[in-house]
């Protein structure tokens, strides 16, 4: 689920790298057809050269449960967390190919996404933080990592570091839904117009907030109350990037886009403020990402 229904990087997924990157509001499935480019064993990075292999897909196990994880490249260790709902088919595209061009990068579908074991009848981003380390381990990646989170991949990839900063090299997040933002009593459902039953657009959004905020009806049986939980995280000393696309997102036509803009960038402050250094990195056109996501994992490479 994106703040909007779509994910900012969604205009990714149809101009540059079809990667499918649009966040799942409800707890249905997110497009079911696969990515062809996730299947291919090379691809064409920004810059025009030829991409690492991703290797076959792998079977881990973490606390009795089948994980599906994909990797490519060699040198020090990356892992991508995709948007709730999001499996590694069909979220990164060829971007974990161009990113293994300087390191060892792999993904992985949660319980409850893909091909990975049913979810739980309730997960917490601490509990889903401990997954990611087992997923780590079983892999067996090289400490420090360098972890990247798309959306509501964020807050999972932070709940791991503020328990794990010695294993963490750097953290690079696109569109990071911020603390304090999602769930039942977070800034979005106080920015939104009141339902509206003769508004179908806006009804549909409501709905889709309502039943992702309910564990039986969202795809990884997400607890609502791990976003108070978000919101207590403490400051972390692991350099962070945030990368933010700069142009505006659509949203129903009785919602006050310019307002609900306004709010979403306000709130990345609230990232930014929990890590030290940290950084954001605006994102000008959605067929940049590619290139920004490079350029912000060399620099964590550096960290």
């Amino acid at each position: 689920m994106s703040r909007h229904g779509h994910g900012r990087l969604a205009a990714v997924a149809v101009m540059v790298l079809g990667l499918g990157l649009s966040g799942c509001t409800s707890g249905a499935d997110p497009a079911s057809s696969t990515n062809a480019s996730t299947r291919h064993t090379t691809a064409t990075t920004p810059g025009g050269a030829m991409a690492t292999t991703l290797e076959p897909e792998r079977d881990v196990t973490v606390a009795g449960r089948h994980f599906k994880a994909r990797c490519a490249g060699n040198g020090p260790s990356v892992v991508m967390l995709a948007d709730i709902g999001r499996a590694m088919d069909d979220a990164w595209g060829t971007i974990p190919q161009t990113l293994a061009a300087s390191s060892r990068v792999c993904v992985y579908d949660r319980l409850g996404v893909g091909r990975s074991d049913p979810a739980p009848d309730l997960q917490t981003f601490a509990g889903l933080a401990n997954d990611l380390d087992g997923v780590i381990s079983a892999l067996g990646l090289t400490r420090p990592v360098v972890v990247m989170g798309h959306e509501m991949g964020a807050p999972i990839v932070l709940s791991w570091v503020s328990r794990h900063q010695a294993d963490a090299r750097a953290v690079v997040l696109f569109d990071p839904v911020p603390p304090g933002y999602f769930g039942p009593d977070g800034a979005l459902v106080k920015l939104l117009p009141p339902k509206d039953p003769g508004d179908p657009e806006l009804a549909n959004l409501w709905a889709d907030i309502d039943r992702f905020n309910q564990p039986a009806t969202n795809k990884e049986s997400l607890d609502p109350r791990s976003w108070a939980a978000y919101l207590r995280l403490p400051a972390m000393s692991t350099p962070l990037y945030d990368l933010v696309e700069a142009q505006a997102q659509p949203w129903p036509a009785a919602v006050d886009a310019k307002k609900m803009d306004a709010a979403w960038r306000q709130f990345q402050r609230r990232v930014l403020a929990m890590s030290s250094p940290s950084e954001m990195l605006t994102v000008p056109k959605p067929e940049d990402w590619p290139a920004t996501i490079k350029s912000a994992l060399d620099r964590a490479l550096r960290s």
